[in-house]
């Protein structure tokens, strides 16, 4: 029977299942897989449907928890097509029906189940409900009282299966404790059933409880242990959620997703959990996933509605997927109004700014309240949507009329107050909320009631503490409802960006219009804001509102690149808003940027011409022209503006664009411009209007401390400290007075004392941290330093768990040279608060203390903690592995795990703060790219070229126009030899920036690489002549012009930088160039002096004294170590006779003694010389001792070229030719560059010499070949041809290369001229020799033999 069952089933399977998927209705029923659905049968032939189908039970319990009844209705009826009288389905029918209102039709639906075993006990449930739910209880009492006693006996007979559907509705209906005892008797008959389990899961995870919300995976676990069940799964996902692990929750959905891929309910559980993590890419692909599916899915366009205005700021398309959220809600749940206006509800808590969505709610709201008059809820959303459009009036009839409905309505009641204090009844709505308090005397204080407290003391005058004091526990109140809280739709409705946005108004309602000054203290008001504006921005970041008020404290707070973060933002969602084109116009005004001001003023004119009629555009306007000294125009505006109602008088009822502050403002800004502008009566007259206006004023101090200006103007300085003495302690203006009354003390008195005397009176009478750190910093401006630690220190111990005071302290002690004070006041504070800025001023002064291993001690252990999800916190673990970085470098010690580790943090940090802090997020990611960057140059020094590559593209990613990043780029091509992609990345740089001058250099020296030479000095040239003072580029032409064989050429580029700067003989960049001209132009004694005058320079002393010492070692540029020139050297005094080589010797020590470079290459380099000097003393001991220095700096590959050769002249001096001989080849197949040409020149002439020893000419001419093609100036290769020529009898081709030696030798050595003179008289040109021995002779009158055997032979020879 089976058999031929199954074969049936087969063949229905196969050829109606598209017949049966035409029948159901997709925008009324859950799409289902073709895979997932049976043929139709017969329900007493098999099992029923809610135990064998996979996702069918899920399906309808999700739809009625999310209240969507008329598609479990449908979903039922399509489900009962496949699986005809299964009671599951027809009593989800039913209750489908029951929910929607149709009660007559649910209950005779129930009563026919009431026979079944899975339903008979929550048929009866279900009925009893019905029947409250109706009304009916009392007219219809003997059936109530049957099906109570039917649900006694029920209970008592009840399987298994009866309890755990009962236990379910139970669930439903939102009766924990009565859903737990059905499943509990459920689990006792069938202890093993998964489906008990997984729903006793579900009824812990939805319990008020925490400790039993924490034992709900016990029970999905159980549940889970035998099965996949999609409840099951999609209870731990939610359990997940709950614990805020959404990687683990997305574990569970993942497999359900995978094996039923058109399951919704799944799908919509992906879509929340994507949203709960703050991915809203994720969420919204999730959400048109869902649409591709359904286009009439509620979850998706709702969702797709909130990500439009949370995260995008796009009200275009929150329209869009508005209006189809709304029409979808009609055609799918005609039924239920309630659902319908509560999916507008995060919409208007989101979009209250917009008027065009607003307007969209409130039609759709009237329609549904007109199908449904007697809602009081429905009545109170309407009036609330009003209140949104300003409408206080008609909001006030719908709150009215909702109280009617339900009196107790607290909703309707503070709608009411909201729209009375709008409407300025104030007498009204205080009487109101007197009764309110009242009431929350017993039922607790409530957010919206105690901001209406606020609203209504800051509209009757209440002092501003008492204003912000109610703020402060409003929004505390508010948020304390959110603990816990995942960030989802209903977060972002409970959260109420409205509510929030408004205490923030109130805050900067009495806010100054100019930012404050640096260390003055803030109000509390506007940290507040800062606070809420966080959290607004980290739920939603798309609602512009919250960007601008962003923009607004972060100015007033001084932040400019924050302030222009935000108003981008602004200027993306909502140009034509006149607020943001104001307030960057403030920006640029107080960064006194005037002409950008003016331009930003005219530019959101073109966006709203309305603009021009602002008082605040004309005073902004009036600063700006004040401040490019237009003072006749600014006259004008400031008058303009002063005429305009509300301005220089208020009457009252009557409205202001202006606030009581930018209304003193315009006064003093008018009096400032009149005083500037010489007209010092008119001046007089405005002040004292403002005087008039704002007596008993917050403003009235402010006034009379600007008035002190116009006195000291007329050089009145006791009347200035009459009017600046007469503000008492209590005003807000006091310390202004205080400061501007030591600024007087000081700079017109010169009197010390009373200027401490003025910071000693605000400490009196303001005592506090702040206060201190003034008094402090006073001292330190007037050069007493002992005096300001001894005050920080009190304000310390005021403070001990702020960090800017304790730093503040260090640095004093630092500034006073106190260096070890400074550590141990460090480590002091850090025993007792630990905290991280105070941890990273120590280890960066324990790091340039040299004091290595305490620095790297303590930045290990303030990064010895748990991860940590804390944006600070991470942002300082950074901080402290940059520092420890720099630790390691100096100690030599391996860091490229650290800098991988940093660098993985930074990208955490990064992905995070686009969403919670946007305002820092283009500060990190230039912090990102600098690692990458760093990373990339610890790959390139490891000779791991593709890894830096990947590096630098990651940098790129974060900053991709940055030039110096792909300056870098270009430079580790270059220094890899790859000069085709180091010239492309070179144009692409001048593209960005043509004047970037280090690029141009580098083209030019690629460009001289690659053979390009007279291009390459071109391109210098161009440079000296654009920039004269650029000694890089000098130096570098000159290098280049000896290569090429015209040093020479150099000397009208001297010239011209002494023309465009008289001082430049002055400059160290100038006298290094000078002294490297005169050191190749052989005039040795010249060099020195102009090289002893840059070797001071931080910038050119390294290179100075390098040179140098070279200098005095090795003078006349002989080949140190070579033996072919040997005998004839020996015969000689150098030029640089100093009294011999030993004073050279001593003086090149004396150098090094006083050489401190700074930078790691710098110290690398001062070894390298000392062991040069050890190696020209030729001592065997010392050599010996140098030896094994320089193989060390081998090994760590430090300087290696120069290190090569200086071992291989040590190794000649100590008789170990084949040692010296195979450090020099490796220089000598080394490939030219720059940075190594003259350890290269010097190599090749060396093992050349070593080979004209050894009679192989032919390896020798090679390397000397190398040597003229690199350096068409080197005399010495020339030399070396022309000796082996000699020895080979080819007198005339020797001459031609003694000829070049003794030209690019400057006509200076003797032994040159001695063989050049010999080669004539040999191939008998005797007029040549006699004048080549005249030269020497002129030098060196006592030069041995040349006049007897050359020149007097060559005379002889003359004659006839």
């Amino acid at each position: 029977v089976l058999r031929s069952n199954r074969r049936r089933l087969s063949f229905i399977t196969n050829s109606c299942t598209e017949s049966l998927l035409l029948l159901i209705r997709p925008q009324n029923l859950l799409a289902i897989s073709k895979r997932e659905l049976p043929s139709p049968v017969l329900c007493e032939d098999r099992e029923t449907m809610a135990e064998t189908h996979p996702t069918c039970l899920a399906s309808l319990i999700f739809l009625v928890r999310e209240r969507f009844y008329r598609q479990t209705v449908n979903s039922a009826v399509s489900f009962l097509k496949t699986y005809p009288n299964d009671p599951v389905l027809l009593f989800f029918k039913a209750l489908g029906a029951l929910y929607e209102g149709r009660t007559q039709e649910a209950m005779r639906e129930l009563t026919h189940l009431r026979d079944k075993p899975q339903t008979s006990l929550c048929s009866v449930m279900a009925l009893l409900y019905a029947h409250r739910q109706s009304g009916a209880v009392g007219k219809d009492q003997e059936a109530v009282s049957e099906l109570d006693a039917c649900l006694k006996m029920s209970r008592r007979t009840a399987g298994d299966r009866a309890l755990y559907f009962a236990s379910l509705l139970c669930w439903i209906l939102g009766r924990n404790e009565k859903a737990r005892d059905y499943v509990e008797k459920s689990l006792k008959m069938s202890s093993s059933s998964s489906q008990g389990l997984i729903l006793k899961g579900w009824i812990f995870l939805t319990s008020n409880n925490d400790v039993e919300r924490s034992q709900a995976a016990r029970y999905f676990d159980s549940g889970l242990r035998d099965s996949k069940d999609v409840f099951g799964l999609m209870g731990k996902a939610e359990f997940f959620m709950v614990r805020q692990n959404e990687s683990r929750a997305l574990d569970m959905v993942n497999p359900i997703i995978a094996s039923h891929p058109q399951f919704i309910p799944a799908l919509v559980l992906k879509m929340n959990i994507f949203m709960s993590h703050h991915n809203w890419e994720q969420a919204a692909e999730e959400a048109e996933r869902i649409l591709e599916t359904d286009a009439h899915n509620l979850k998706a366009l709702h969702m797709m509605s909130v990500i439009s205005a949370a995260k995008d700021g796009d009200m275009r398309k929150v329209k869009e997927y508005l209006q189809r959220l709304l029409s979808a809600v009609e055609v799918t749940e005609p039924s239920t109004l309630s659902l319908h206006v509560e999916i507008t509800l995060p919409i208007s808590r989101l979009c209250g700014h917009n008027g065009d969505v607003v307007q969209m709610l409130t039609s759709f709201v009237q329609r549904v309240v007109s199908r449904a008059p007697d809602d009081s809820a429905l009545a109170s959303e309407l009036g609330y949507l009003l209140t949104l459009q300003h409408k206080y009036k008609e909001a006030h009839r719908w709150y009215t009329k909702a109280l009617n409905l339900d009196p107790g309505s607290v909703a309707a009641l503070e709608g009411m107050i909201r729209c009375q204090l709008m409407d300025g009844q104030m007498e009204e709505a205080a009487q109101q909320l007197d009764f309110f308090h009242e009431v929350q005397q017993s039922l607790g204080r409530s957010a919206e009631v105690t901001l209406l407290q606020a609203l209504l003391a800051q509209k009757k005058g209440a002092a501003q503490e008492s204003v912000v004091a109610l703020l402060k526990e409003a929004t505390e109140l508010h948020l304390r409802a959110l603990r816990g809280l995942n960030h989802s739709v209903d977060y972002l409705q409970r959260f109420n960006v409205n509510f929030l946005l408004q205490i923030v108004r109130m805050h900067l309602a009495n806010s100054q219009d100019t930012p404050y000054d640096a260390g003055q203290p803030h109000p509390f008001g506007l940290k507040h804001s800062s606070m809420i504006l966080e959290a607004v921005i980290r739920a939603a970041p798309g609602v512009f509102t919250s960007c601008y008020y962003m923009a607004q404290v972060k100015f007033l707070t001084g932040d400019q690149v924050a302030t222009q973060h935000f108003l981008n933002l602004c200027m993306e969602k909502e140009p034509t808003m006149p607020e943001i084109h104001l307030l960057q116009a403030k920006l640029h005004l107080h960064a006194g940027d005037y002409s950008k001001c003016l331009n930003c003023l005219e530019s959101g004119v073109s966006y709203n011409f309305e603009l021009q009629q602002m008082p605040p555009y004309n005073l902004i306007k009036a600063r700006a022209l004040k401040g490019t000294g237009e003072l006749t125009a600014a006259i004008q505006c400031l008058c303009m503006v002063l005429s305009m109602p509300g301005v220089r008088r208020v009457t009252e009822g009557q409205k202001t664009s202006l606030s009581l502050s930018e209304r003193a403002s315009v006064f003093l800004e008018l009096a400032g411009a009149l005083r500037l502008n010489g007209e010092q009566h008119e001046a007089a007259k405005v002040m004292q209007d403002a005087i008039w206006q704002f007596k008993e004023t917050p403003e009235e101090m402010r006034v009379m401390v600007a008035n002190v200006d116009l006195v000291l103007a007329k050089d009145d300085v006791d009347t200035a400290l009459n009017v600046l003495q007469s503000v008492p302690p209590s005003k807000s203006s006091y310390m202004q007075a205080k400061e501007k009354m030591a600024c007087i003390y000081l700079e017109r008195m010169r009197n010390k004392k009373l200027y401490i005397e003025c910071y000693r009176e605000i400490c009196e009478h303001l005592p506090g941290p702040h206060s201190s750190v003034l008094l402090a910093d006073a001292f330190m401006k007037i050069q007493e330093p002992e005096k300001a630690i001894e005050v920080y220190e009190e304000a310390v111990k005021m403070v001990p768990k702020d960090a800017s005071f304790a730093t503040k302290l260090g640095q004093a002690l630092v500034r006073t040279h106190q260096y070890d004070k400074a550590v141990n006041y460090y480590e002091t504070t850090l025993s007792t608060s630990g905290q991280d800025s105070v941890c990273l001023e120590m280890a960066e002064l324990l790091l340039k203390l040299k004091r290595f291993e305490r620095a790297q001690q303590i930045l290990e252990k303030a990064l010895d903690h748990e991860d940590s999800a804390n944006l600070s916190t991470m942002m300082n673990d950074v901080a402290f592995l940059r520092i420890l970085l720099k630790v390691m470098d100096a100690k030599n010690e391996p860091c490229l795990d650290k800098l991988q580790q940093m660098y993985e943090l930074q990208q955490r940090i990064v992905r995070r703060l686009s969403f919670e802090q946007p305002e820092k997020i283009d500060q990190q990611k230039r912090m990102a790219a600098v690692i990458c960057c760093e990373l990339a140059q610890k790959f390139c020094s490891n000779h791991d070229l593709e890894k830096a590559k990947q590096c630098y593209s990651e940098a790129l990613i974060y900053c991709a126009d940055d030039i110096e990043i792909n300056f870098q780029i270009a430079q580790m091509y270059y220094e890899h030899h790859s000069l085709d992609y180091c010239e492309d990345q070179c144009f692409k740089i001048l593209k960005l920036d043509e004047k970037h001058t280090s690029t141009s250099m580098l083209l030019a020296d690629v460009l001289f690489r690659k053979n390009e030479k007279e291009e390459a000095i071109k391109r210098y040239t161009d440079i000296i002549y654009q920039y004269p003072g650029n000694f890089h580029a000098l130096a570098q032409l000159l290098h280049m012009l000896r290569w090429v064989g015209r040093l020479d050429d150099v000397l009208p580029f001297f010239k011209k930088c002494e023309t465009y700067s008289p001082t430049a003989v002055r400059e160290p960049g100038y006298n290094y160039c000078k002294g490297l001209y005169y050191w190749h132009a052989y005039r040795v004694r010249e060099a020195l002096k102009h090289l002893n005058q840059a070797r001071g320079d931080p910038e050119w002393g390294e290179d100075a004294v390098e040179l140098m010492v070279h200098i005095c070692l090795n003078p006349d540029k002989k080949t140190f170590g070579g033996e072919v020139f040997e005998s004839s050297e020996e015969d000689l005094d150098p030029p640089l006779a100093f009294g011999g080589k030993l004073i050279g010797m001593s003086r090149a020590q004396d150098l090094l003694r006083t050489f401190r470079p700074r930078s790691k290459t710098g110290q690398d380099k001062a070894v390298f010389l000392y062991n040069l000097c050890l190696v020209h003393s030729k001592e065997p001991k010392q050599v010996e001792k140098a030896v094994l220095h320089l193989s060390d700096m081998v090994a760590k590959n430090v300087l290696l070229e120069a290190s090569l050769l200086v071992a291989a002249q040590a190794f000649l001096l100590l008789k170990q030719s084949p040692r010296a001989r195979n450090f020099l080849k490796r220089i000598s197949k080394a490939q030219w560059t720059h940075a190594i040409a003259e350890d290269f020149e010097r190599s090749c002439l060396l093992l050349a010499d070593m080979y004209i020893k050894m009679g192989k000419y032919t390896n020798a001419e090679k390397l000397l070949d190398d040597c003229i093609r690199y350096n068409m100036s080197c005399s010495r290769a020339y030399e070396y041809k022309g000796f082996m020529m000699e020895n080979d009898q080819r007198y005339k081709d020797a001459a031609q290369q003694y000829e070049l030696a003794w030209k690019y030798s400057y006509c200076t050595d003797p032994a040159i001229g001695y063989r050049l003179a010999f080669s004539y008289l040999k191939c008998k040109n005797y007029t040549q020799a006699i004048d080549v021995c005249h030269q020497v002779l002129l030098e060196h009158p006592d030069y041995p033999q040349i006049q007897t055997e050359i020149l007097n032979r060559a005379r002889l020879l003359l004659r006839p």
